[in-house]
């Protein structure tokens, strides 16, 4: 299903920005269940609805009565889950994460479980498996102590998201299945900064811009959209995210590219 993420400056322009291109940030049905994760005054705080829809769902549209700076939204379909606790993205104090795909872990959870510390699981409220990955992905950094530094670098964020894919991987290898389950693309963010990784189907990303009251940009405006998933291509000035390849989004809203591997 379809899956957008975002940051800027001014966050009572959001909305604004997002204009353009509300059409491509509609899910549409089946939606078995969608949420929206923001951050304002440091907290990361959720709307999420669990009830199915049989009719389009605009993700962006909580947004219309929220000022914020930066946001994850994510519509699921019938992945065989359901719940509040299921419905993305998911949070863990300053973090915020999705995943596009809910992969077949098996008897892999078992063993990703192993390598997340008791306080973490603690804070396992469903059994999605991008839940659990996110788990793993808050143990990466809680072994290099960084899971608390409201400043980590989004390099630092990436080593420990492609450190937490490659054990899944050897994880799902260990039971065959590593060829043939597909995760997804990723977001993640600590409301400071934003990493988004391409993995099993097309991310595509756009600057956002706003307009002045004599309808030139305004470039003291700066942010910019990441999109994944859903029906048809969204509208000019998107660019095509390569495959495994990271964005590292800074929180002064440089953007870079890396590679996924550790």
């Amino acid at each position: 299903m379809k899956l957008f993420a975002c940051m800027c400056n001014q966050p009572q322009r959001l909305t604004a920005a997002l204009e353009p291109v509300r059409a491509a940030l509609v899910a549409q049905p089946p939606v078995n269940r969608w949420g929206l994760g923001y951050v304002q005054g440091g907290d990361v705080l959720l709307v999420r609805t669990p009830k199915s829809s049989g009719a389009p769902v605009d993700l962006a549209s909580p947004l219309l009565e929220i000022r914020t700076d930066c946001a994850i939204a994510q519509a699921v379909g019938d992945d065989g889950f359901s719940g509040t606790d299921s419905t993305p993205p998911f949070r863990f104090r300053r973090w915020m994460y999705a995943q596009t795909m809910s992969p077949a872990l098996d008897g892999s959870a078992l063993r990703l479980l192993e390598h997340i510390p008791e306080y973490l699981r603690r804070n396992l409220k469903g059994r999605t498996p991008a839940e659990l990955i996110f788990h793993v992905f808050l143990a990466m950094l809680h072994d290099e102590g960084n899971i608390d530094d409201a400043n980590l670098s989004p390099a630092a964020q990436r080593r420990a998201l492609s450190a937490t894919l490659k054990l899944v991987k050897a994880e799902l290898a260990r039971i065959g299945s590593v060829d043939t389950v597909k995760l997804g693309n990723v977001a993640l963010t600590n409301g400071r900064s934003m990493v988004l990784a391409h993995l099993d189907e097309p991310l595509r990303l756009r600057r956002l811009t706003v307009t002045g009251e004599r309808g030139e940009r305004d470039d003291s405006f700066r942010g910019y959209l990441a999109l994944s998933g859903g029906d048809g291509d969204p509208k000019d000035g998107f660019e095509d995210v390569p495959p495994q390849t990271a964005v590292l989004i800074t929180r002064e809203l440089q953007v870079s590219f890396a590679d996924l591997a550790p």
